[in-house]
């Protein structure tokens, strides 16, 4: 991270005005579109510890998903609005939010009323689901990737971005590296841990780590490198209530987003939310109190995300955007005719 230049003046049409701040990929900078007369947030990526075919890869898979976010129009969603490159630095522009992480927040333990904790979660949920209906997975949910807005308001940062982070060096804090697990450790999910194909529970899985943490002020699982891996995937989490007063009856749906099995947790984030929603209202949890569901189809949102992700790479000559669309879709619709052309074009 020293690397990086702090006094870059602009990158593409946009005016660089200082640095917000410091990610694990790499400097934020305050940025100011002149076109549209508007401040913006620029989070940048170094590539030049890349080599040329592995930067160009991943810059792919960048803007793709990148193109993917930016049709995510919801209030509680920080907006994505261009993606380029500028000499070794990858760029994405951003909203600007004028706020601070909800990880300053626990960081500082600033007390949370149990309604703000709700609400906040209720907010984050929402958002959560209608991406999953749009086809898009977080990948990454943690306190660093919530803003908390002037108003006290949710907004969830980094979709998909956590795809792609440095390869060495840097302060890079829990960050996987490029071609690794996806995500930080103490809030995957056990599919992630494993290397498994993953879809929208995984979200809900770290949906829950983010509630848990909210509500008890400590993760649910402590550790590092295989210690934490295996009581994410083996060990059960201590009860909330035997840490904080809270209603017993949260307990279950704790228990419920943190099922180690995604068959067995809520299958979508919509469902959680209408738990908690529940409890606000003095009434028991539905979900949390029943036998667990069956998994989730897809629904129709989901299909036509998946629809137009398809149409925009069914032509093309470059197999790693057909491998991305695998990635995101790998039961898919259309996902035996993307591996009939990675054969044809001799990248199985």
């Amino acid at each position: 991270m020293s690397e990086i230049k702090s006094d870059v003046k602009a990158l593409g049409r946009y005016k660089v005005n200082g640095v917000l701040g410091k990610g694990a990929m790499g400097l934020v900078y305050d940025g100011h579109d002149g076109q549209l007369d508007r401040r913006v947030a620029i989070k940048t990526i170094l590539t030049r510890n890349l080599d040329a075919a592995t930067a160009k890869h991943y810059e792919m898979r960048f803007r793709r998903e990148v193109r993917a976010v930016a049709r995510l129009n919801h209030g509680n969603i920080v907006q994505v609005y261009d993606f380029g490159t500028e000499g070794e630095l990858a760029y994405i522009v951003m909203e600007y939010i004028q706020g601070r992480e909800l990880k300053d927040m626990l960081d500082a333990k600033e007390p949370l009323e149990l309604g703000k904790i709700f609400t906040l979660m209720l907010e984050l949920l929402d958002a959560l689901h209608f991406a999953h209906e749009a086809g898009v997975i977080h990948r990454d949910l943690k306190p660093a990737n919530v803003m908390i807005d002037a108003k006290g308001h949710a907004k969830l940062a980094d979709f998909g971005v956590a795809r792609v982070t440095e390869t060495e060096g840097g302060d890079q804090g829990e960050a996987t590296k490029v071609g690794a697990m996806v995500g930080t450790p103490s809030y995957m999910s056990p599919e992630q841990i494993q290397g498994q194909t993953i879809d929208r529970r995984t979200d809900i899985f770290s949906a829950g780590i983010l509630f848990y943490q909210l509500l008890t002020g400590q993760k649910p699982f402590e550790g590092v490198g295989m210690g934490l891996a295996m009581k994410i995937v083996s060990s059960d989490p201590v009860p909330p209530t035997k840490l904080v007063q809270i209603p017993p009856v949260i307990d279950a749906v704790v228990a419920r987003a943190l099922a180690k099995e995604a068959d067995k947790r809520y299958q979508t984030a919509l469902a959680f939310a209408t738990d908690l929603k529940l409890i606000l209202e003095g009434k028991p949890p539905k979900e949390a109190s029943a036998p667990p569901p069956k998994p989730a189809t897809s629904s129709r949102a989901g299909g036509e995300a998946e629809k137009e992700f398809w149409e925009g790479v069914k032509d093309s000559d470059d197999p790693d955007e057909v491998e991305l669309y695998l990635e995101q879709f790998p039961d898919g619709a259309f996902a035996e005719q993307a591996k009939k052309k990675l054969a044809e074009l001799g990248k199985k």
